[in-house]
Formats: C-alpha cells, sequence, structure tokens
C-alpha cells in the first residue's frame, strides 16, 4: 500500500490545479480598446484547454474489425467567460473588435480581415505561478459576444460575460513546441515525446 502512496505521489508532484492558470490576451493592431490587457486577463474567469479527436476507419475482414486513424479534428471556437467591469469596458472592447471585422449597422465589411487576428494563449501554471503549458491559439477573433443577465433577485453576484473566439489551430509549448498538423500532413515535429 505504502509503495503505492510513494508512486502516485512521485508521478503526481503538486498535481495540476484547475485554479492555477493564467489567459493572454491581445488585440490586433488595427482595433483600439481602452482595457489595460493585464486587467482583462485578471478579469478572465474561467475557460479552457482545446480538445484534438482522431477519427477511426474501420476495415473489416471476414467478420472481424480492424480501427485505423482517420482524420484529426478539432473544435475552431474557444470560450471565455468575463467577471464584467462597472463600465462594460471589456464587452465594449470585444464590440468594438466585431465592429472592425463586419459592421452591420453600417453593413460594411473589414478590406483586410487577417490583419483582425491575433494570438490569445492560455497557460497551466505550478503552485509557484510558473508557466508550464502554454496552448496557443492562432488566428483568433471574437466570434461572439455573449448576453449578461440582470435581475432584482441576483444578490451577491457579479455580472460575468462570455466571449467566443473563432481560430484556425494551435499549439502547445513548454520549452520546446507541439504543432497541431496542418493541412492533413504529419511532420516529425508533431510527436509529443514521453518527457514532455
Amino acid at each position: 500500500m505504502s509503495n503505492k502512496i510513494e508512486e502516485i505521489k512521485n508521478a503526481l508532484k503538486s498535481g495540476a490545479k484547475a485554479t492555477k492558470y493564467r489567459v493572454k490576451l491581445s488585440f490586433p493592431t488595427e482595433v483600439q480598446h481602452k482595457m489595460e490587457l493585464q486587467s482583462l486577463n485578471c478579469l478572465a474567469k474561467a475557460t479552457s484547454f482545446p480538445g484534438v479527436t482522431i477519427g477511426q476507419i474501420e476495415v473489416f475482414n471476414q467478420g472481424r474489425k480492424l480501427p485505423i486513424p482517420g482524420d484529426t479534428t478539432y473544435e475552431t471556437q474557444w470560450t471565455v467567460t468575463f467577471y464584467m467591469d462597472n463600465a462594460h469596458q471589456t464587452r465594449k472592447d470585444f464590440l468594438s473588435w466585431m465592429k472592425a471585422c463586419d459592421n452591420f449597422q453600417a453593413n460594411t465589411h473589414s478590406g483586410n480581415p487577417g490583419g483582425l487576428f491575433t494570438e490569445v494563449s492560455v497557460c497551466q501554471l505550478d503552485s509557484l505561478e510558473n508557466e508550464v503549458a502554454e496552448y496557443t491559439l492562432r488566428n483568433c477573433w471574437p466570434s461572439g459576444v455573449g448576453e449578461i443577465s440582470v435581475g432584482a433577485y441576483q444578490l451577491d453576484t457579479l455580472q460575468e460575460c462570455d466571449i467566443t473566439f473563432s481560430f484556425s489551430d494551435w499549439i502547445i509549448s513548454n520549452g520546446s513546441e507541439f504543432n497541431m498538423p496542418q493541412d492533413g500532413k504529419s511532420a516529425a515535429n508533431n510527436v509529443i515525446s514521453v518527457d514532455q
């Protein structure tokens, strides 16, 4: 029994805690924003690390089935829940970014949508707040600004707002880099070694 406890302790170390994370957002240079990025990142209440799935191709022969790897798929949307500041500046800044992409009131679109993309990251922190894994989402832009509910009965609560980003792909870095396969091609640097 004690040997198993030691084995778990040595393998787990301090463990990855859900409360130990850091969101690092940035705005494209073409988008004006009033909220300082450090304050904006501090107000990120919750988010997630992106997932990935490999499809399965089933090959049959004489009643036997062999599953082989198919195509890699992953969600291209990522949501961050923010606490709202008292002037809703966080929400206003993301609405400005969306308006730069597509101004539905003036019925105009950006002539340079690529100039409105940026990179955003979410990091896992260890118990000393060192970044041990960073997931960077590339070519991000806000595709949705969520509603904010209000009500006379909502005591002892802060308003929150979900911001949904669309992105093209993501990488993990923690000293070395793991790139998601692009265009369905596999490369040697797409392999995560055991020590990562």
